[in-house]
């Protein structure tokens, strides 16, 4: 009898330990501390001063460590791709807009500017938004307050099956003020690299530069509500002093949210606990780590040595990868692709979308032992001129994958260098003497619009210009569904960076006298901008060097509707001017073939400048419109006497300026022909009626 009272003695205590332990904090506090300050900031991509409340909000951050959280949470019509044309991402979510509006954010509407950027402190003010200046002293005030309860958070990932596991503590070190306490629980996302407005200017150390474009790094982004109860998170049943609960989710992390690539190296978890969906009491965060076992970086750099003009020649692929991790690393797949990448608009929907035609795939894999700092080349067969298929931009992408230790998979920690990225433009080496571009051509496999033969859309220096297509009305200059769309205006950080239309190879061997005509239609949106100006250029070299004949200044050929202000300005048929240049003062003087370029020179602002209905045809005398404002000085570079083609311009004021800008001549033009004997070695321009000329004295 004594024998069983005591092993009963010893399971209750044993049933008493395990219930404790269950009830005892693992990592959660359980004294009294300061609340965290929890800021929901509402970003945009377009917009003057979002990246300055970003850069506000990293300075909150370094200051209060531990002690803050950031959320930024997209929303509105200036976060939406169909929009903002440069936007390739779309980082708003269901959740976050609810949280938006429940926020009585009262910040951009047409033009009332006054209350933006805002952000939420801990959803203690009403409205919750105040502008960013005003962060400071609210957050100081919050973590100086005591918090009636203390959050821990701690994440997990299983690598191999994407599952996500967050563990949440909560220990109340007081009552709450409120029955009602809920508990939510985010998943956050950095490093996403995209579009921002004014990032260079306003936040600097969050811009990247890649490929000619400048882009922002977007980090501590809202992606998903983990907690169960939806956008305000989950109830908790008990709030009085002592309560203690840790609550666990799991969830299978898909590959993206909505278009955006979910890495599973740049995450956060944030938990919080407030009044139902107001007054955030605390909250915690943590990173999603990568465990040091699995650890990896490889460092990939495409050194292929590719032509440098615009000639085709054949690619013979090489890639340097580079262990830069403490792991050695025995295994892992190369693959180097050739792709057709293009960008179409649909005027119908509102919506662009990318095309990557995938022509060539060379793949390699490695075995070994690349220890830390050492490098594995590779090279690839030859890419011949059979793989492409048109004049066109190509980008090679060079990538590893399936990166092995022995039997165990290891995980990039550093993804912006595990691949690269290389854009070619490329033209063939087939002189024709006349060619009609028109824009309205299909590709049946792509169902969408593509460039013409011979035809490029060079994007190097401006990439907000796009093939654009209407399957429902007329778009393009002779009752045609299709044209090239330049988009101006704030938003696309395009002023004074031209894009240009460029084809060849245009026989001036055999057949020098050619005349060019196009035609383009503009409106300003009533931004009252400086005028965009339409240019044409030529190149002897395969785009080494390029020659500027004809620059003039664009008339606005038509208006937005009142009611349809931030709407692209879509041409109707009858809006578009024609454009035509006698380029045989200057091509009958050539000893090569040459290239031609069309461009787009943005001015200060504007809503849109569209061009349409290339052609290239051999001199015709009768055929050269001397009515209109286009004119071409030659020879350039000149000696002794500039000369002008244009009749209409005799007896016009011209102006003439050193390259810094300053007025050196002002005169009448009396005869087509002006002495420029006494001038200088240098670089001028010419003015004359709104037409621009640069030319070289030599």
């Amino acid at each position: 009898m004594k024998r069983f009272q005591i092993l009963y003695i010893i399971l209750v205590i044993f049933l008493f330990a395990d219930t404790l332990s269950a009830q005892t904090p693992k990592w959660v506090s359980t004294e009294i501390q300061n609340r965290t300050a929890v800021l929901e900031n509402f970003s945009e991509v377009y917009g003057v001063s979002y990246a300055s409340a970003h850069k506000k909000a990293n300075e909150l951050l370094k200051t209060y460590s531990e002690n803050f959280i950031i959320i930024n949470i997209y929303h509105g019509i200036w976060a939406d791709p169909s929009n903002i044309i440069p936007l390739e991402y779309d980082l708003r979510t269901d959740e976050g807009k609810l949280i938006y509006e429940e926020s009585a954010y009262q910040g951009f509407e047409f033009g009332i500017l006054n209350n933006l950027p805002a952000g939420s402190i801990n959803r203690s003010t009403y409205p919750w938004a105040m502008h960013y200046s005003a962060w400071d002293s609210t957050v100081k005030n919050i973590i100086n307050q005591k918090s009636p309860v203390n959050v821990y958070v701690k994440p997990e990932i299983n690598f191999t099956t994407r599952e996500l596991t967050v563990e949440v503590e909560y220990y109340y070190t007081d009552d709450s003020p409120s029955d009602e306490n809920y508990l939510t629980v985010m998943l956050l996302q950095n490093e996403i690299v995209a579009y921002q407005q004014d990032g260079l200017k306003n936040n600097p150390e969050y811009v990247v530069t890649y490929l000619n474009d400048t882009l922002y790094r977007h980090m501590h982004v809202l992606r998903k509500i983990i907690s169960k109860g939806g956008t305000w998170g989950d109830k908790i049943t008990n709030t009085k002093k002592g309560s203690y609960e840790c609550r666990k989710y799991s969830l299978i992390l898909p590959d993206s949210i909505k278009n955006v690539p979910l890495y599973l190296t740049n995450l956060e978890v944030a938990a919080f606990i407030a009044e139902r969906d107001s007054n955030i009491y605390s909250g915690h965060r943590a990173i999603v780590e990568i465990p040091a076992k699995l650890r990896t970086n490889l460092a990939v750099e495409d050194i292929t040595e590719y032509n440098n003009n615009l000639k085709f020649e054949p690619i013979h692929p090489k890639v340097k990868v580079t262990n830069k991790s403490d792991l050695p690393v025995t295994n892992f797949d190369i693959a180097f692709t050739l792709a057709n990448t293009q960008t179409f608009l649909n005027l119908s929907t509102n919506k662009y979308f990318k095309i990557y035609d995938t022509l060539v795939i060379l793949k390699d894999e490695y075995s070994g032992k690349l220890q830390k700092g050492e490098s594995a080349i590779f090279e690839f067969p030859e890419i011949t001129r059979s793989d492409y298929k048109i004049a066109s931009n190509y980008v090679t992408h060079a990538s590893v994958s399936n990166i092995y230790n022995n039997e165990t998979l290891l995980i990039e920690q550093d993804t912006t260098n595990n691949s690269t990225e290389t854009f070619n433009l490329c033209l063939f080496d087939t002189a024709f003497s006349e060619i009609e571009i028109t824009f309205d051509n299909r590709d049946t496999a792509l169902n969408t619009c593509v460039t013409p033969p011979h035809t490029i859309l060079d994007k190097s220096v401006n990439a907000s210009f796009y093939l654009a297509h209407s399957p429902e009305f007329s778009c393009g200059a002779k009752n045609t569904k299709d044209a090239v769309l330049f988009r101006l205006g704030r938003p696309y950080n395009v002023n004074f960076k031209p894009g240009y239309i460029m084809f060849g190879e245009v026989d001036c061997r055999t057949q020098p006298f050619k005349t060019l005509s196009y035609y383009y239609a503009y409106s300003d949106g009533d931004e009252n901008g400086s005028r965009p100006r339409t240019i044409v250029e030529i190149s002897e070299d395969w785009g080494k060097t390029w020659q500027r004949v004809s620059e003039i200044f664009c008339e606005e050929t038509g208006k937005l509707p009142v009611n349809e202000k931030n709407k692209i300005y879509i041409p109707t048929s009858d809006e578009y001017k024609l454009v035509k240049v006698n380029l045989s003062d200057v091509t009958n003087k050539l000893k090569e073939n040459i290239l031609v370029r069309i461009g787009v020179i943005p001015g200060t602002t504007g809503n849109a400048v569209w061009i349409d209905e290339i052609s290239l045809s051999n001199y015709d005398a009768e055929s050269i419109d001397e009515e209109n404002n286009n004119f071409i000085v030659y020879p350039n570079p000149a000696t002794n006497i500039l000369h002008i083609n244009n009749n209409n311009l005799i007896n016009e004021e011209y102006e003439m300026y050193d390259m810094n800008g300053k007025l050196i001549i002002k005169d009448i033009n009396k005869s087509n022909e002006i002495n420029i004997e006494n001038l200088s070695i240098g670089t001028y321009s010419l003015k004359i009626k709104d037409n621009i000329f640069k030319f070289i004295k030599e």
